[in-house]
């Protein structure tokens, strides 16, 4: 008895959060109301630094990526007056479940449950409003050679784990990491060439009707690079030299 008890609150449980989940997706996908992005800063060093730069974090840092998409979104013909609100929690000192090395498995499914368990402890604070999406940013100090570890968007769990660096030079590059990230949550696909970081076209190019093709001027958002030719590319910049193309468009709802 106590065995079919367990099991059909397990089911319960289930099949709340796929409901869930079901109702959460169809609201991204529609667009019919602004999309509530919390940003929770997370110090993932000891460094007086990085204490400093999260603490002066504010929604104005993260003005860019809402005019991107704003801007990206009427280019495509939604005219959306406010497609997304950021806020910006707290700092966090907690770190979250570090990422599996495989991309498949076991070991993902393990780090899916303890990443869930840890969001539910750390992922909320009293004084924000309800978002639909949360991006926790590791702010560390930049490691030799500029690499760090990879960042992930889980669309089935509406939140993403971005590695970012604590600085001011390098905070360009942090927002296009998230707003990358953010667009895995709304459900779009890489479009580069994981061996290689080359972008694939046609998907992967900002202008895949360009004659000629190369070199683009511009990158797309899931591609990364900017495709000087069919075996190189340049890292942009800004925000201001990507663009949601017709795939992502359409994988986001758009």
């Amino acid at each position: 008895m106590f065995r079919k008890l367990r099991i059909a609150i397990l089911l319960t449980i289930l099949v709340v959060v796929g409901g869930r989940q079901l109702l959460t997706e169809s609201r991204f996908s529609s667009w019919k109301q602004p999309l509530w992005v919390t940003i929770y800063p997370v110090i993932a060093g000891s460094a007086e630094n990085i204490q400093s730069y999260t603490d002066g974090l504010t929604p104005e840092s993260f003005r860019q990526i809402k005019t991107f998409i704003g801007q990206q979104a009427a280019r495509h013909g939604r005219q959306l007056d406010t497609p997304v609100v950021i806020q910006v929690a707290r700092p966090l000192t907690s770190l979250p479940p570090a990422l599996p090395s495989e991309s498949f498995g076991l070991s993902v499914a393990l780090w899916s449950l303890k990443m869930r368990w840890w969001v539910w402890r750390n992922g909320s604070q009293p004084d924000l409003a309800a978002e639909d999406i949360r991006m926790f940013v590791l702010y560390q100090n930049n490691k030799p050679g500029g690499l760090l570890e990879r960042s992930v968007g889980i669309k089935n769990g509406g939140y993403g784990v971005v590695n970012a660096v604590a600085s001011r030079q390098l905070a360009a590059r942090n927002r296009f990491v998230i707003t990358h990230e953010l667009m895995h949550i709304l459900g779009a696909s890489d479009k580069y060439d994981p061996a290689t970081g080359q972008p694939v076209p046609p998907d992967g190019l900002a202008n895949p009707s360009k004659v000629p093709l190369y070199p683009q001027q511009q990158a797309e958002i899931m591609a990364g690079r900017v495709a000087i030719s069919l075996n190189r590319w340049r890292q942009p910049g800004n925000l201001k030299d990507y663009v949601i193309g017709d795939a992502t468009a359409t994988e986001i709802g758009w």
